[in-house]
């Protein structure tokens, strides 16, 4: 009976649709994000009042992201960059952007940064694009999330949305997701 059951157990997992997954030829999940894609903001000074923010050693180019087996009924894509540690653990958003066409796979490095292939919403400092990660001097590493998610929403967003007001449009229709990690 056991042997039984294991070979149904098995045949039914093996018949499953494969996992909606990510991944980046630009970041290793898990790993330190390469100071390329880190921010650029060479013009932020470190100030008195605030010493902990100083200029940004990266050059602000987004990476490359590639994912696949997107489920049936998938209408558009939305890409959510966030800093977990950001603001003293409030997060910080570094990128959102949807309105990604079904037909679209993947997004080139700089991609993002160019704002090509998505409609930009507004990151925590308004930014319409990819922002890379600058975590203040004297941190630790940063914890950053890149979430791509499969949606039944037609790529008809309007501009400008911030994290969780894309979230509330999107709540009931995300069909299912995938995330990749990094530290800077």
């Amino acid at each position: 009976l056991a042997l039984v059951l294991t070979a149904t157990l098995w045949a039914a997992s093996s018949s499953a649709a494969p996992w909606f997954t990510l991944t980046s030829t630009s970041i290793k999940d898990g790993a330190r994000i390469p100071v390329i894609h880190g921010g650029d903001d060479q013009k932020r000074a470190c100030s008195p009042r605030n010493p902990a923010i100083c200029p940004c050693p990266g050059k602000n180019v987004s990476p490359q992201l590639k994912w696949s087996n997107a489920p049936a009924g998938t209408k558009s894509f939305a890409i959510l960059m966030y800093d977990i540690d950001g603001q003293f653990g409030a997060g910080v958003s570094h990128w959102v952007a949807y309105n990604i066409a079904p037909t679209t796979t993947e997004l080139k490095e700089g991609d993002g940064t160019a704002g090509i292939g998505f409609t930009g919403g507004a990151g925590t400092r308004g930014n319409p694009n990819y922002m890379g990660p600058c975590p203040p001097q004297g941190d630790g590493p940063h914890h950053y999330m890149i979430t791509v998610m499969a949606t039944d929403l037609e790529p008809t967003l309007a501009p400008g949305l911030t994290r969780d007001q894309f979230l509330a449009a999107a709540k009931g229709h995300l069909l299912t997701s995938a995330t990749i990690g990094g530290l800077f």
